[in-house]
């Protein structure tokens, strides 16, 4: 696709050169190549890896939630291929020289998929419910940035005080508490999507079902059924419709990576969620570039719950377990896919960061393991007298096998004895989120190219803070650099507050993923660029099997 190269905002945002700037890049959606001849039948049918906790877009916090609602809801701005930002229900914007004030400008065109306008009323309505406590969003902390937005999420204040206002029927104007050189990034993310007002007054929690449901994006709900497929149809009334080129697109909750391949090799899938990691060598052999593993913004790790023994005020224990794993052996031996070997949350190719580790890191094997079981026996604990944990993961095969390999490496280094707990997607993320585990398996995928998107998950007050850490320098050294106008004593001060939460060892990070998924030859529009792997089904197109111009 071709595209205009979108602005370094960043460095755009903190010039004196600029009072007011509006930028309008081009929109994007479905580019067919000149000469290909496209498929009668534009049905798209992808895997999940797992059923959907939920479509609201503001309740919604997993990756799995948001490959639907990506194509069910648009927000002002939107992502393209590359994961460059571009107009979405907005045509253009502005910001203020400040970095304080961004006003931005609904297209006249843009509808819900009843035909209804999309109103400026609308996404003022929207951004509200992101932080009104009644919701209680564990994304609400996405956009403290906006002026109001901590003391609303505190009940201080009332949720129509949020520095978000509707200056006519097409006009949303944004006012900042302080300046974000990311804020454009947050905008284009899945809980800032627009939701239709009259809708959810409607509705209240039943907006999101079928025959309820009026989305703001490319596809509408047809079609959802637990342990079965969510459905969405093409949305006629898209003000991008024209460019739209997929009628229909299946979406299947297949956890078993194993039966996901088998659906693949039968034609009932065209793309996978993932693949399994013991036959990623045997793929790539197979069906060539079918496989595409690409770089990918996001972090595996397990997180140790400070607030509950035995690891509550016991640095020495988290240190061992976190020293006792080798994670060259991890990546290279169990998941063999490319995965990067990581000791920090900010994953490898974060903007704007230097990933940080730890002094042992090089350390040969015997001197780690051996310091290891120093910190271990300190602690209180031997191979004589070994610690019993439990850890929990969801159902996956290869969140099992990194399990496995984990209780094995604590247990021939240290002596540990591990309980390995498997729980379904929605029960695991309701039980880590409430701290109602001891180890468990944890990740996170950017919301946007920022390190901010990593370490403020660990400000001690984020929701979504799942090992419960808390340490005042760190928050306060989260809270300077959210101040910082300057981008690289910006980027040091970030570097510096995630050192000092990696040394108090609330965390084992253990590789920087890869992306993994089939895609067939017939599947057109699919580029693999977009660091944050996020995939937009209007972006698709099903090119007949006859064609030899398959992209």
């Amino acid at each position: 696709m071709l595209l205009k190269k979108t602005p370094n905002f960043s460095a755009i945002l903190f010039s004196s050169l600029f009072a007011w700037t509006s930028f309008v890049p081009n929109a994007f959606a479905a580019e067919v190549p000149a000469g290909v001849k496209l498929s009668s039948k534009q049905v798209l049918n992808v895997g999940i890896g797992a059923e959907v906790p939920s479509l609201d877009p503001q309740k919604a916090q997993d990756t799995v939630s948001a490959r639907v609602l990506y194509d069910l809801f648009e927000g002002l701005l939107v992502e393209n291929e590359k994961g460059e930002i571009n107009p979405g229900v907005a045509n253009k914007w502005e910001i203020s020289k400040d970095g304080l004030t961004y006003t931005f400008h609904i297209r006249p065109e843009a509808k819900f998929s009843d035909g209804s306008p999309i109103t400026a009323d609308d996404a003022v309505f929207s951004v509200r419910r992101l932080v009104d406590p009644k919701l209680a969003s564990a994304y609400a902390e996405l956009i403290l940035m906006i002026k109001n937005a901590p003391e609303i999420t505190t009940g201080k204040k009332k949720p129509e005080e949020l520095g978000v206002k509707a200056l006519d029927k097409s006009t949303v104007q944004f006012s900042l508490n302080k300046p974000c050189p990311y804020f454009l990034k947050i905008v284009a993310f899945q809980n800032l999507s627009i939701v239709q007002k009259a809708n959810v007054e409607k509705f209240g929690d039943q907006f999101s079902q079928p025959g309820n449901l009026v989305s703001s994006g490319a596809y509408k709900l047809k079609y959802w059924k637990i342990g079965d497929k969510i459905t969405t149809e093409r949305n006629k009334m898209y003000w991008n419709n024209t460019k739209t080129v997929i009628e229909s697109a299946n979406y299947f909750p297949i956890s078993d990576v194993n039966t996901e391949l088998q659906m693949y090799q039968t034609g009932q899938l065209d793309i996978t969620y993932d693949i399994p990691s013991d036959k990623f060598k045997d793929l790539k052999k197979s069906l060539g570039k079918q496989l595409k593993a690409n770089p990918f913004l996001s972090t595996y790790y397990v997180s140790l719950n400070t607030n509950v023994e035995p690891f509550k005020n016991n640095v020495k224990l988290r240190q061992a377990l976190s020293m006792a794993v080798d994670r060259k052996v991890l990546t290279e031996k169990v998941t063999g896919r490319g995965e990067l070997p990581s000791y920090d949350i900010v994953p490898f190719g974060m903007a704007s960061y230097k990933q940080q580790s730890y002094s042992w890191e090089k350390f040969p094997a015997s001197q780690r393991i051996a310091e290891a079981q120093r910190l271990y026996k300190e602690a209180g604990y031997s191979k004589e007298k070994p610690l019993v944990l439990t850890y929990t993961y969801n159902t996956n095969a290869l969140h099992k096998k990194v399990a496995i390999a984990l209780a094995a490496m604590w247990e021939q280094n240290l002596g540990l004895k591990m309980n390995l707990v498997n729980q379904e997607w929605k029960v695991f993320l309701t039980e880590r989120n409430e701290g109602r585990f001891i180890t468990a398996r944890d990740g996170w995928s950017a919301d946007y190219n920022d390190p901010s998107t990593y370490l403020d998950l660990f400000i001690s007050h984020n929701p979504q803070n799942n090992p419960k850490y808390k340490n005042p320098k760190y928050d306060e050294l989260i809270q300077k650099a959210s101040l910082e106008t300057n981008p690289t004593k910006r980027s040091e001060i970030l570097q510096q507050a995630s050192s000092v939460m990696l040394n108090d060892y609330p965390i084992i990070s253990l590789y920087t993923y890869v992306t993994t998924h089939l895609v067939k030859n017939h599947v057109g529009g699919y580029s693999g660029e977009n660091p944050l792997d996020h995939m937009y089904t209007k972006n698709f197109y099903i090119v007949d099997s006859s064609n030899s111009a398959i992209r």
